[in-house]
């Protein structure tokens, strides 16, 4: 390896841990809102930030360790891995379709794959799990959650469009201030 390629890394991994406390900060400092049974917070900024401008390992770690340092530091219950499960999942959907090109089509393709694989199922799976319920569980949970998680899904479809995409002045930049470090 180049002392190039090595300084490079370096910055990703000190941009990466940054951006890790930046989601600590945004999911569990800052109050996040209920709606409908739905916690709604702006973690996934740091998560989209890292899947945007770093790729998916970083953005995996961001989302994946940011929740497990969440969950032992500032814990909101008991801790569950599959919550931690369903972050590197989301922190992986959000790489393959913010990275390099993410045009509008694209994100709301992100914004809906997110939303039905990790808020709707996983996380109801999650929740039905820890309370020992069976699949009639699973339904129980999922009802309430469908309007909570289209509000979540709009917000967080609105804050994409403005701040990550393609035709997003601040992505732009963004872009030209990253690339003078990476």
């Amino acid at each position: 390896m180049t002392k190039g390629k090595k300084q490079t890394e370096l910055v990703k991994i000190i941009l990466t841990a940054l951006l890790i406390a930046l989601n600590l900060v945004l999911e569990r400092i800052i109050p996040s809102y209920k709606i409908w049974n739905q916690d709604i917070s702006f973690g996934f900024v740091a998560v989209a930030f890292a899947a945007a401008f770093l790729g998916t390992p970083y953005a995996v770690a961001v989302a994946g360790v940011g929740d497990l340092v969440g969950s032992l530091l500032f814990p909101f219950g008991a801790y569950f891995p599959g919550f931690t499960l369903t972050n590197c999942v989301y922190g992986l959907i959000l790489a393959e379709f913010l990275h390099k090109k993410a045009t509008p089509l694209k994100i709301v393709a992100c914004v809906i794959i997110n939303k039905i694989t990790c808020s709707l199922i996983l996380n109801t799976l999650w929740i039905s799990i820890m309370y020992r319920g069976g699949v009639d569980a699973f339904f129980v949970v999922l009802i309430p959650r469908l309007l909570g998680t289209a509000i979540s899904a709009a917000i967080e479809l609105i804050i994409l469009l403005l701040v990550f995409s393609t035709k997003s002045k601040l992505r732009s930049m963004l872009d030209k201030t990253i690339k003078r470090f990476i």
